[in-house]
């Protein structure tokens, strides 16, 4: 799936009166970007926004909390970043993390990855469902210029579930299942 797949989504939720449920979540009221916001907003290094990204704000900017601010930026982060983050969260609370160092723990995810130049890529975290993490990852654009959503089970074990932003909300909202 591809744009279409953001655009179902959102016909679908416009049907039920603009409310959704998803994994652990009941949305309602979605609040919609303005064009004019949506037109000036990029990645931080300028390159566009995927499609279906742009489709999905276009409908609603506030159940994901994809975006901050006036004027909103998006949430991005390098993936390193949210690895490190993850990293020291887990070392202080989990007693079989005391064993590594941050910077070992943060390493050892990025030898996991499917391509270990994705640590230096810009990263949107998604929501979660259950034991798997799920990331909206600018590293390598498709053809139409959509990104891949990286699924993380038990932040540890990396693979690309979704093929764009599209299909992971198609699957959140229960209108598909991944590939």
């Amino acid at each position: 799936m591809n744009l279409s797949a953001t655009k179902q989504v959102i016909e679908h939720l416009v049907q039920h009166g603009g409310r959704g449920k998803g994994w652990f979540h009941q949305h309602q009221d979605p609040r919609p970007l303005d064009a004019q916001s949506i037109n000036a907003l990029t990645l931080p290094d300028a390159r566009p926004l995927p499609p279906s990204l742009r489709e999905w704000l276009a409908f609603d900017a506030s159940w994901f909390r994809l975006a901050k601010g006036t004027p909103p930026e998006l949430e991005v982060r390098p993936l390193r970043d949210i690895l490190t983050g993850w990293s020291r969260a887990m070392t202080k609370n989990a007693p079989a993390a005391e064993s590594f160092t941050e910077e070992q723990l943060v390493q050892a995810w990025v030898d996991l990855l499917p391509d270990p130049t994705m640590a230096n890529a810009l990263a949107l975290e998604l929501l979660p469902s259950g034991s798997q993490e799920h990331l909206l990852l600018f590293h390598k654009a498709n053809r139409r210029g959509e990104y891949p959503v990286l699924g993380c089970h038990n932040r540890f074990e990396f693979w690309l579930k979704y093929k764009s932003f599209g299909d992971y909300l198609s699957h959140y909202f229960g209108l598909s299942e991944p590939d």
